[in-house]
């Protein structure tokens, strides 16, 4: 899992981020992977998955990252498009649910 932590983190500075004061878990991640462009890559190859990583910065502030991920390649899939970081003072319910004590989920 840690893979995963440390790959946000060299990510995050290439990425486009966003600020909200609570990530949503409907609208801030599950609406992302929603995008017509992002399901199509999802469904013409199977090695591709729809990833979001959470870290935890203290203090109830949280970073995550959705993005697409190549399992074959090893990578994101594509930077600058199918990836978001959000950062945040907090999370709502379902986001916490979602996680639970996990660092990533993959949304299927």
């Amino acid at each position: 899992m840690s893979y995963f932590i440390d790959l946000l983190r060299r990510i995050w500075n290439f990425i486009k981020r966003i600020f909200v004061k609570i990530i949503n878990f409907a609208s801030n991640i599950v609406n992302f992977f929603k995008n017509r462009n992002r399901l199509r890559k999802l469904e013409e190859d199977r090695d591709i998955i729809a990833v979001s990583i959470k870290e935890n910065l203290g203090n109830n502030n949280y970073r995550v990252v959705n993005c697409l991920y190549d399992e074959a390649q090893e990578e994101i899939v594509d930077m600058e498009e199918d990836a978001i970081g959000i950062e945040s003072n907090g999370l709502d319910a379902k986001t916490k649910q979602s996680f639970g004590n996990k660092d990533m989920i993959v949304l299927k």
